[in-house]
């Protein structure tokens, strides 16, 4: 199960490197819940189901020019899993640049995503989306 699991966090992260929603939602389960920081510019916070991940990974990709994940651990107990790693991107608006650590967190039933949340350095992307919103870094 473990390796499935691996398997499935890396065809995730695969598709978000991509900007494929496509193929991101075709990995989730039609009732999955996806909780984000309602600190980035394009979140309200919570989304359910496969409307909401969609219009949450479609929102984000209008504010991105670019974005990356680099996955540097993937921790599996049973049907969860925590990712750990680099995120980085470039807003369209402004070409702020980030580069940030993140933590997600997924919940497998059936080969599929029910439930998707995560930590992430959310100053430094916003830093990067509104540059003249916070104080400098330091």
């Amino acid at each position: 199960m473990s390796e499935q699991i691996k398997d499935l966090v890396g065809k995730l992260y695969d598709g978000l490197s991509k900007a494929d929603v496509e193929a991101i939602v075709a990995l989730f389960d039609p009732a999955v819940e996806i909780e984000t920081p309602p600190s980035l510019p394009w979140s309200k916070g919570s989304y359910t189901g496969i409307e909401g991940a969609v219009a949450y990974f479609t929102s984000a990709l209008e504010y991105l020019e670019e974005t990356g994940f680099i996955v540097e651990q993937v921790k599996v107990d049973g049907d969860w899993a925590a990712a750990i790693g680099r995120w980085t991107g470039r807003f369209r608006a402004s070409g702020g640049e980030f580069d940030v650590a993140f933590v997600h967190f997924w919940d497998f039933r059936d080969g599929k995503v029910v439930k998707g949340s995560g930590i992430s350095d959310t100053v430094g992307i916003v830093r990067a989306y509104a540059p003249e919103s916070l104080p400098a870094a330091g």
